[in-house]
C-alpha cells in the first residue's frame, strides 16, 4: 500500500490532538462513521480512509490534520490587531473576515469578541483583481450601507470584512470573492510600491487633433455628427466595424479610421477573463500586405482588427474585452455581468460550453458572441437600419428577408421597426463581424482576402455551390484554387488539410446553416 506522507497515521491507537483536548482521538482505518458530515473538522476536506475520531463530540481529523495540527494560537495575524486562539468546539458563528458561516474550530479574540475562519487570518491586505483597474485592499467592515459584490452580484453584509478600492468609493467585493483563483493573482502587494503606468494610446496635439500609437506617422482629427451613408465601406481599424453614425478619427492624409471609443481603448487593462495584465497589439506581421486573423477567447469569432493579449496566450478582441457587463432593456430586462468562468449554454443562441454573462434576478445567460452583437446594424437588405431583439410569441410565421427561410420568433433576430422586415442573425453578419474589408492573408500557399458582397449579382461559393448571401465573401486565389467562399466555414471544407492553423481553429468553434 503506498501513502502520501501527510497522509501516514501517526498512530495505530488512539491519540490526544491539541485542537481536541478533552477527549482521545479514536483510529478509524476504514473510514468516518455512517452518523459524521464525512468531512475533517480542521480543513473541511473530504474524509477517505484511516481518520482519527471522537464518537462522543462526532469529532473528526484526517492524517493530514492530525499529524500537522494547526497552531493553538497565532500572535500576528494579518486580519487583527491581536492575537488569536484556536477555540477547538463544533460551534457555528460567522467569520469577521469574509463574512460567511462556519461550523467548528474558530480563531477568537476574546477582548474584541471576533471569530476567524482559520484560512482567513492570512488573507492578503492588499492586491489586484482582474475586475478592476485599481488596487483593492481588505478593511475589517465597510461603512454602513447596502452593498453589492462586483464579482458575484450579491449583497455584501458591511459589518464584516471585505475589500474596497480607495480611488472608487462605492466598489466593493466579499473576501471570498476577491481571493478566488480566477480573480486574484495570488500576489500581496502590501509594502510594494505602485507603479504609474502611462496606458494613453494618443498624444493629444491640439482639441480634436491626436497622434496615435497604432498610426503614429499622420496625425488623426475628430469628426462628430456626421451621417456616413453607404457607411458598409468605411471600417474602423480596431474593430474593424463599420462606422456610420459614430464620433470618429479619420488620419488628415490617408483613409485610416477609428471609432472615438476604439481610439481610446486603453494600452493595457484587466479582464475577468484573466488574471494577468492584457497589452493592446496590432497583430500584424512585418509584411503589412499579410495580417495575422485573430480567434478571440470569449466570442470566439476570428477577427482583423486590433487585440488584447495576456503573458498567458489569451487573446480577446476589443469588443470583448472591454466587455464585463451588458445592459439593454429591449433585450433583457436586467443587467446581465461575467460572475464566474463556469461554462454553460447561452440561452440567445443555444451554444453550449462558453463564457457566460449572468443575470442574477432571474438566470437568464448569454454568451460574449450574442452579447457584441451590433444592437443597430446596416443591410442593403434594407433601406433603414435594422435592431437587434429578443425573442418573442408570435401568432404567424416569420421569414427571413436576406434567405428567404424561416426564422424562430423567440430566438434573436434583426428587425426593421419602420418596415417589419425580419432577418437571422447570421444572415446580417455572417462570420465576418470583426474583419475589415481588404483583410488578406496566407492559408498554406493561397492567397484569401476579404471583400464586401455588394455586387449587383452575389458570388456563387466554390465550397458549397450557393449564391453567397453574407455581407462579406473570400476571394481565393493560388495554389490552384481560384474564386469565391461565402464564409471561412467552406473555405475549411473546400481546403481540408492544406488550411493553416488558425483557420482549422475557426471551424471547430463556429457553425453556419
Amino acid at each position: 500500500m503506498l501513502w502520501h506522507p501527510s497522509c501516514v497515521p501517526s498512530s495505530q491507537e488512539n491519540i490526544n490532538h491539541p485542537c481536541h483536548p478533552s477527549h482521545p482521538l479514536e483510529l478509524l482505518p476504514k473510514g468516518p462513521p455512517n452518523y459524521s458530515d464525512g468531512k475533517c473538522s480542521l480543513c473541511q476536506r473530504k474524509l477517505s480512509y484511516n481518520i482519527y475520531h471522537c464518537k462522543l463530540c462526532d469529532f473528526s481529523v484526517d492524517a493530514s490534520c492530525a499529524n500537522n495540527p494547526p497552531p493553538l494560537t497565532v500572535d500576528h495575524p494579518k486580519c487583527h490587531d491581536h492575537a488569536l486562539t484556536l477555540f477547538g468546539r463544533n460551534v457555528s458563528f460567522t467569520c469577521n473576515a469574509c463574512g460567511t458561516h462556519g461550523e467548528r474550530n474558530p480563531y477568537v479574540c476574546l477582548p474584541c469578541s471576533l471569530m476567524f475562519h482559520y484560512d482567513c487570518i492570512d488573507l492578503p491586505h492588499v492586491i489586484n483583481i482582474n475586475r478592476h483597474d485599481h488596487r483593492m485592499r481588505h478593511v475589517p467592515r465597510l461603512s454602513p450601507g447596502n452593498w453589492v459584490c462586483e464579482i458575484c452580484r450579491q449583497d455584501i453584509n458591511w459589518r464584516y470584512g471585505a475589500y474596497s478600492c480607495n480611488k472608487c468609493p462605492y466598489f466593493f467585493v466579499h473576501s471570498r470573492c476577491a481571493t478566488r483563483k480566477d480573480v486574484w493573482d495570488g500576489i500581496e502587494l502590501e509594502g510594494i510600491p505602485e507603479e504609474v503606468v502611462d496606458v494613453a494610446p494618443f498624444k493629444v496635439i491640439e482639441e480634436g487633433v491626436i497622434n496615435h500609437f497604432s498610426h503614429e506617422k499622420h496625425n488623426l482629427f475628430l469628426i462628430e455628427d456626421v451621417f456616413i451613408d453607404g457607411a458598409e465601406d468605411i471600417h474602423c481599424e480596431a474593430c474593424a466595424r463599420p462606422i456610420s453614425f459614430e464620433k470618429h478619427y479619420n488620419c488628415m492624409e490617408c483613409k485610416f479610421m477609428l471609432h472615438e471609443q476604439c481610439a481610446n481603448l486603453p494600452l493595457q487593462k484587466r479582464h475577468g477573463l484573466s488574471t494577468s495584465i492584457l497589452s493592446l497589439c496590432l497583430g500584424k506581421y512585418d509584411d503589412d500586405d499579410d495580417a495575422e486573423m485573430l480567434i478571440c477567447a470569449a466570442c470566439e469569432r476570428g477577427g482583423s482588427g486590433f487585440r488584447y493579449k495576456d503573458g498567458e496566450g489569451l487573446i480577446l478582441d476589443v469588443h470583448c474585452a472591454s466587455l464585463s457587463w451588458f445592459r439593454h432593456r429591449k433585450i433583457h430586462p436586467h443587467t446581465l455581468f461575467l460572475t464566474t468562468l463556469d461554462r454553460g449554454t447561452c440561452l440567445a443562441c443555444d451554444k453550449s460550453n462558453t463564457y457566460l454573462l449572468s443575470c442574477v434576478e432571474c438566470e437568464y445567460h448569454f454568451d460574449f458572441k450574442c452579447a457584441t452583437l451590433p444592437v443597430v446594424i446596416k443591410h442593403k437588405c434594407d433601406a433603414h437600419f435594422l435592431f437587434l431583439r429578443s425573442g418573442e410569441k408570435a401568432a404567424g410565421k416569420y421569414w427571413c428577408e436576406i434567405c428567404e427561410t424561416e426564422t424562430n420568433p423567440e430566438k434573436w433576430f434583426y428587425t426593421c421597426d419602420e418596415c417589419g422586415v425580419v432577418c437571422h442573425i447570421d444572415c446580417v453578419v455572417g462570420d465576418s463581424l470583426n474583419i475589415k474589408p481588404g483583410f488578406r492573408c496566407i492559408a498554406r500557399g493561397t492567397r484569401i482576402e476579404a471583400i464586401l458582397n455588394d455586387h449587383n449579382s452575389r458570388p456563387k461559393c466554390v465550397g458549397c455551390g450557393f449564391r453567397c448571401r453574407f455581407p462579406m465573401v473570400y476571394k481565393a486565389s493560388g495554389n490552384n484554387i481560384e474564386g469565391y467562399f461565402c464564409a471561412i466555414l467552406c473555405i475549411s471544407k473546400h481546403m481540408g488539410t492544406r488550411l493553416s492553423s488558425y483557420l482549422k481553429t475557426l471551424l471547430e468553434r463556429n457553425t453556419f446553416d
